[in-house]
């Protein structure tokens, strides 16, 4: 537990209100006995108080360093998680091959998709013109004649 500036100043305060009161306790004369019985039971009361936040605090303390086990055993483990997933991407990094090698791999097979599809469009063209070539010409005259519009 983190004690916070205004606690400290508070505990210091107690503890310099205590040095205070026993130096005032010193400085009494014997007539002054009822005066210094007050004092005495009014310091053993700060002096309990202070005790029992000390205690609270060692109690908020404890509680706080036993959670502390699981908590490190569980960064534990995600280390672990992450440890085995970069050793795994290191193994596949080394089993794959370089980007630059399939870039080339992939112009190589487009380039002979483009040879083979030029030469489909040339034998398309050869025949196109065959076709052509042995398609009879009309001489004869139309089935049916058009009549003219008017």
């Amino acid at each position: 537990m983190k004690t916070s500036s205004k606690e400290r100043k508070s505990n210091s305060y107690v503890i310099s209100e205590l040095k205070r009161r026993v130096k005032e306790l010193e400085e009494l004369t014997k007539n002054e006995y009822k005066e210094v019985y007050r004092e005495i039971v009014s310091i053993i009361r700060i002096n309990q108080e202070i005790v029992s936040e000390l205690v609270k605090a060692n109690d908020a303390l404890r509680i706080e360093i036993s959670r502390l086990p699981s908590k490190i055993e569980e960064l534990v483990e995600r280390l672990d998680e992450l440890l085995s997933l970069i050793k795994t991407a290191s193994e596949q990094e080394i089993q794959t091959v370089p980007i630059e090698k399939r870039i080339d791999e992939l112009v190589r097979i487009n380039k002979r998709i483009e040879d083979v599809n030029q030469l489909l469009l040339d034998s398309i063209e050869k025949l196109n013109k065959t076709l052509k070539a042995l398609a009879p010409t009309r001489t004869t005259k139309p089935l049916i004649e058009k009549k003219p519009t008017l």
